[in-house]
C-alpha cells in the first residue's frame, strides 16, 4: 500500500493504491474517488472488537461523545491493483504517519484512514477533558502501517524531547511517549482569560507531536457570524 499526497498544503488529495486484495478503512464521507475494481462495504468501528452489540455500543460512544461517525467504510482492490482517493472535510493539509508499534493518539477529527492492520479505538482523557474545550475523548492508533492525518491549515511536526506548550485547538496526534497536562496560558485566571488564550497544554516527554497552523472553533467563530442568515 502506498498513500501518495497531493495539491499541498491548501487542497490536499490523499490517494492510497492497493495492491490485489489489499483493503483500507477511512472515516465515512472522506472518499472522493475510486476505480471501478474498489468494493466499499460499511461497517461497525473496530470489526476485530467482537460481537456486533459490543462494536455498536462502542460506536455510540465514539458518535455520542467523540463527536464522529458511526460507521468507517472498507474500501477492498479486488483482484488487480486499484486506488481511491480521500479528502478532508475542511481545508487544510494531510500527512501520513507510519505506525511501526508505538501507539499514536489522534485528536478526534484528524483520524482519516488505515489499514485492517492498525487497531483504532478510543482513548478517553478524563475530567481534564472538560476543562480543555476540545473534545472529551481521543482516537488510539496501534499496531503496524500507515495512518493518514488531516488537519486545518498546515501540519507542523515536531520531534519532541522536553516540552512544548500547545494550544488546545491546535493539537493533531502525538506518540504515546508524550504526555501532556491542561495550564493556564499565562499568570493568573483573568490575565489568562485577557490573553485570548485561555488553557494551553504542556506537552511532555519524547517522541512525535503533530499541531495544525489553524484552529478549526477559533474560525467559526470569526467567519460564522459574517455569513448571511438563512
Amino acid at each position: 500500500m502506498e498513500i501518495e499526497i497531493m495539491y499541498r498544503p491548501a487542497h490536499t488529495l490523499a490517494m492510497c493504491n492497493l495492491n490485489p486484495n489489499e483493503m483500507i478503512r477511512a472515516e465515512s464521507g472522506a472518499m472522493v474517488s475510486m476505480t471501478r475494481n474498489i468494493a466499499v462495504e460499511a461497517a461497525a468501528k473496530n470489526p476485530a472488537d467482537g460481537g456486533l452489540g459490543k462494536r455498536m455500543l462502542k460506536g455510540l460512544k465514539r458518535m455520542a461523545l467523540g463527536g464522529e461517525s458511526f460507521f468507517t467504510n472498507t474500501y477492498t482492490a479486488m483482484n488487480q491493483p486499484g486506488h481511491v482517493t480521500f479528502a478532508p472535510s475542511l481545508t487544510g493539509d494531510m500527512v501520513v504517519h507510519q505506525c511501526q508499534g508505538e501507539p499514536l493518539v489522534i485528536q478526534g477529527s484528524s483520524y482519516v484512514a488505515a489499514p485492517d492492520s492498525v487497531t483504532i479505538d478510543t482513548k478517553f482523557q478524563g475530567f481534564k477533558g472538560f476543562f480543555s474545550g476540545e473534545s472529551l475523548f481521543f482516537i488510539t492508533a496501534t499496531g503496524s502501517g500507515p495512518v493518514l492525518l488531516n488537519a486545518f491549515g498546515g501540519i507542523e511536526t515536531i520531534d519532541l524531547d522536553g516540552e512544548m506548550i500547545v494550544d488546545t485547538g491546535h493539537l493533531v496526534a502525538f506518540t504515546s511517549g508524550i504526555e501532556y497536562t491542561i495550564v493556564k496560558a499565562s499568570k493568573g485566571f483573568i490575565s489568562s482569560y485577557l490573553s485570548g488564550e485561555g488553557l494551553v497544554l504542556r506537552m511532555q516527554g519524547r517522541g512525535r507531536l503533530y499541531v495544525q497552523s489553524r484552529n478549526p472553533s477559533e474560525y467559526g467563530a470569526t467567519v460564522g457570524p459574517k455569513l448571511p442568515p438563512r
